[in-house]
């Protein structure tokens, strides 16, 4: 019986040797693959050649976010910060062009604000030129960082504009008599009163508070924060795009466009696929050899299919997204709607 418990340990020992053994092959295979996805890869065009067009590919909403969970949980999300990254890598090959082919319905008023900054920054470091391409929609924020560019092109069809500043939402329930959480999420029954304190220090701390109505000076107030980066966001297009405020203000405002509108409304250069433009800068440029890259698109590994396929199940991602949107509703937001991205 001892020889039979002595072979049984050293079985069962050599086992979890070569499974741990394993484990440890498929992480490096992850490292590896997580690191080569980083990196670029040739759409067309010679290698060797001295040209380049560089192809950047982003979408949805433009927040303060970590790109490694939003893959995670197949999230699309523009995050500045991963867009930085992106653009210190892209400008140490020295491209002659980037296309930043973006599509996003808006996002927070900072976040849209430093996304903007960062594609100037790149063009005070690199001699590329920045052209912006839509395929599907470039509305208030995502419009706002397209200013940065020499030129905005989009497809047929694309949705363009919302030039505003929308500012969080006040809901106050008049009466609430009931409120409970379900299946469909929370609902409010609204009959007769109920009473609801809280301290507070400060006057107008409890902003928002959704058991009682703004005050006129409140709205006013939140008013004049909104118009003061409207404004900003109306100074930046008129500048970039020649057009006079007055129109901006009166005309355009926070409207959207569909492709041919924008273009009479000069919101953007031309109506045209990304292929076609890819084409025209080469013909317009006199490229004689030149290649075109963009970002690898990351692949799952082994370790992370398993990975999502047992830990990650325990994870809450509807309490994730749903803090995602709650991040979206309580900033300053220059955004289409928040419908647009889920929320």
């Amino acid at each position: 019986m001892a020889i039979f418990f002595n072979v049984f340990l050293r079985t069962l020992g050599f086992l979890f040797a070569v499974i741990f053994i394993f484990l440890i092959i498929i992480g490096i295979g992850a490292y590896t693959n997580y690191h080569e996805n980083s990196e670029f890869e040739l759409v067309r065009g010679d290698t060797e050649s001295d040209e380049t067009i560089f192809i950047l590919e982003i979408n949805g909403p433009i927040i303060q976010s970590e790109s490694s969970i939003n893959e995670l949980v197949g999230l699309n999300i523009i995050s500045p910060k991963e867009v930085k990254e992106t653009l210190d890598a892209i400008n140490k090959l020295n491209p002659n062009i980037l296309i930043v082919s973006i599509n996003s319905p808006g996002g927070t008023v900072s976040a849209s604000k430093e996304l903007y900054n960062h594609f100037n920054n790149f063009k005070k470091k690199s001699k590329a030129k920045i052209y912006f391409h839509s395929s599907e929609m470039l509305a208030s924020g995502g419009y706002w960082s397209s200013l940065a560019g020499e030129k905005i092109y989009a497809n047929y069809g694309a949705i363009i504009g919302s030039i505003g500043v929308k500012g969080p939402d006040w809901i106050f329930f008049n009466k609430p008599n009931l409120i409970s959480s379900g299946i469909l999420g929370q609902t409010i029954e609204v009959k007769d009163e109920i009473e609801v304190y809280s301290t507070n220090a400060g006057k107008s701390k409890d902003l928002f508070n959704s058991f009682r109505k703004p005050t006129e000076e409140e709205l006013t107030h939140l008013n004049i924060m909104v118009e003061k980066i409207n404004e900003d966001f109306i100074q930046l297009v008129s500048k970039h795009r020649k057009l006079e405020k007055e129109i901006i203000r009166n005309e355009i405002g926070g409207l959207i466009f569909n492709s041919s509108q924008a273009r009479d409304n000069f919101l953007i250069d031309e109506e045209i696929f990304l292929e076609e433009l890819v084409n025209l800068i080469i013909q317009e440029k006199e490229y004689k050899n030149v290649k075109v890259l963009k970002r690898s698109q990351k692949k799952d590994s082994l370790f992370n299919m398993l990975f999502s396929n047992t830990i990650i199940k325990k994870i809450n991602f509807d309490n994730y997204y749903i803090d995602k949107c709650n991040r979206i509703r309580n900033n300053l937001v220059s955004i289409l709607s928040y419908s647009s991205v889920g929320c």
